[in-house]
């Protein structure tokens, strides 16, 4: 899932989306989460040793059941574009 958001993110910069995709493992020298930018999913899906990631809330003072409700929003949004849908493929491809 982190690989379609990432992907549908750098295609379409300008689209708000109100959270941060972080991995925990993307610095090896600490077990902390870090950002991961959109135009870095090609890193992403190609290394393994990426597999744990979090959606952080990036809006302040908003109660939670609100921010449930606008992440399943906005997931349902990217999960439905056409570059879920290369996604796909292209996890597909790396597992051949």
């Amino acid at each position: 899932m982190a690989i379609k958001i990432l992907i549908f993110l750098d295609k379409y910069p300008d689209f708000y989306f109100p959270f941060l995709v972080m991995c925990q493992e993307y610095t090896p020298e600490d077990d902390d989460f870090v950002e991961i930018e959109p135009d870095e999913w090609e890193n992403i899906l190609e290394d393994d040793v990426y597999q744990t990631f979090q959606l952080w809330k990036s809006v302040q003072d908003v109660e939670s059941d609100t921010v449930d409700l606008l992440a399943e929003d906005y997931l349902q949004k990217i999960m439905n574009s056409p570059e879920s849908k290369l996604a796909e493929e292209l996890i597909l491809m790396k597992k051949q």
